[in-house]
């Protein structure tokens, strides 16, 4: 029985198996064409355009990329952002290989770098102790018998006075694999910005040369190097025209109500365009939703939309931002209270640019097919693709062909013996009644 159960599992994941996306199983497909790779994969890019939100699922599991043969590639749909330099902090490695007290109230510490770490350009001296002031000498050697001095500085911390700490002395570039920390006190001059903060205060001045002559204790030194990558900033926006507009007041909420026909493009921003000026008037966004068989608007956004135009100030704020909307229309409801209507001239309306990123072979053609009600979501493995983003690979900009005109809009469906489902039972049956019949067949030859 086990076996046989075993088996029937089998023969159930064979069927799921046997089935598989074809174009024709979507709404629309449409050729995609660019740049033939040479020698190797490239990865290729389309931006989509507002025929393919308005025939997509939010989340796009209705989307596929064919090939040539008809077999589906793996695919990322992903909003595209601007690009900037981010500036970060990496710790270089090093051994302490010398830690003495010299005369004077001072400390020398020596560093090697780690062989393969790069050069630092500073370091941070980490101590437990506040309020101190101590002056911080750093010599650098690239081998350990020329030294030079790199910098000097004071390290300090006036908790006590003022929210004002600091332990990092920046280097210049260098070359040095080996270093020399000295941390002595700090000369009269450098002390009076203590002496006046104590001072101020109402403490003695002679509490300052109290806090510059208590020994210093010195936990470690890290050093460190700035490192420049580039990293995602903001998301491109650009404007989705609505494919309608409509302007209603309605007298008895005192509201003014603005319905848009979005055709499912990924929204992110309204702006207003209007004449009226002088008012501060609430604004809630609505997107369409079914309650309990009725469509109803589901509050999505509040914002406060307001322009003032008086002698010395001017204010302009007709902006309503919000997380990104795919839906088929957006109702923008202004309160008006008993002040008279805003006019409003126009509604512009903006969210972020989707690419289709694939692998494309050299001479490979592809198509793009989507649009479809019941179609899961595909489960692809995107290593290669993500791992091309994460590194900055440049990839070749395709062209999705034009939608075609005055198409019918039906909603497509698979046929009933072709569904996953239906296949995958049907098979399972047929499976079953094969074995039936063999195991009977078997025991009527078994003497």
């Amino acid at each position: 029985m086990k076996t046989l159960i075993r088996l029937c599992a089998c023969l159930c994941f064979a069927a799921a198996a046997a089935y598989a996306a074809a174009p024709g199983d979507f709404f629309a497909v449409r050729a995609l064409s660019g740049p033939a790779p040479a020698g190797e994969p490239r990865l290729a890019d389309a931006r989509l355009d507002d025929a393919v939100f308005a025939d997509t699922r939010p989340g796009f599991p209705d989307l596929r990329v064919f090939d040539a043969a008809g077999r589906e590639l793996a695919r990322l749909v992903d909003p595209l952002y601007t690009v900037v330099e981010r500036v970060s902090r990496a710790t270089v490695l090093a051994q302490t290989v010398d830690l003495r007290e010299l005369v004077g109230n001072r400390i020398e510490a020596r560093f090697d770098l780690a062989p393969d770490a790069p050069f630092a350009d500073g370091l941070d001296v980490r101590t437990p102790l506040d309020d101190f002031l101590r002056t911080v000498r750093v010599s650098g050697s690239e081998d350990g018998r020329f030294w030079k001095t790199l910098a000097e500085a004071d390290i300090y911390d006036y908790s006590r006075y003022i929210d004002f700490r600091r332990t990092e002395i920046a280097l210049p570039a260098n070359a040095c694999r080996h270093f020399s920390v000295e941390i002595s006190n700090a000369s009269e001059e450098r002390i009076q910005p203590l002496v006046q903060l104590v001072q101020a205060n109402g403490q003695d001045q002679s509490r300052a040369f109290e806090i510059v002559q208590t020994p210093f204790r010195m936990s470690g030194v890290t050093f460190f190097r700035h490192v420049a990558a580039q990293a995602d900033d903001e998301p491109v926006l650009r404007e989705w025209p609505p494919a309608a507009m409509s302007v209603s007041f309605r007298s008895s909420s005192k509201t003014t109500e603005i319905v848009l026909d979005t055709r499912r493009a990924p929204i992110t921003r309204l702006d207003l365009e209007t004449p009226t000026r002088n008012f501060n008037r609430i604004a809630t966004l609505q997107i369409p939703a079914l309650s309990k068989g009725r469509k109803v608007w589901r509050t999505v956004a509040d914002a406060i939309v307001t322009r003032i135009d008086v002698a010395g100030f001017t204010t302009n704020r007709l902006s309503v931002a919000f997380p990104e909307q795919r839906a088929e229309q957006l109702r923008l409801v202004i309160q008006n209270a008993d002040a008279p209507p805003i006019e409003i001239a126009a509604v512009r309306v903006y969210g972020p640019v989707y690419r289709l990123l694939w692998l494309a072979e050299p001479g490979g053609a592809y198509r793009l097919a989507y649009g479809h009600d019941t179609v899961a979501a595909p489960a692809y493995d995107l290593l290669s693709i993500r791992t091309a983003l994460d590194r900055r690979i440049a990839a070749d900009l395709w062209q999705i062909a034009p939608p075609e005109v005055n198409r019918a809009r039906e909603k497509i469906t698979v046929p009933f013996f072709s569904r996953p489902v239906v296949f995958g039972t049907l098979f399972t049956v047929a499976a079953l009644a094969l074995l039936g019949l063999l195991a009977v067949a078997v025991h009527k030859t078994t003497p």
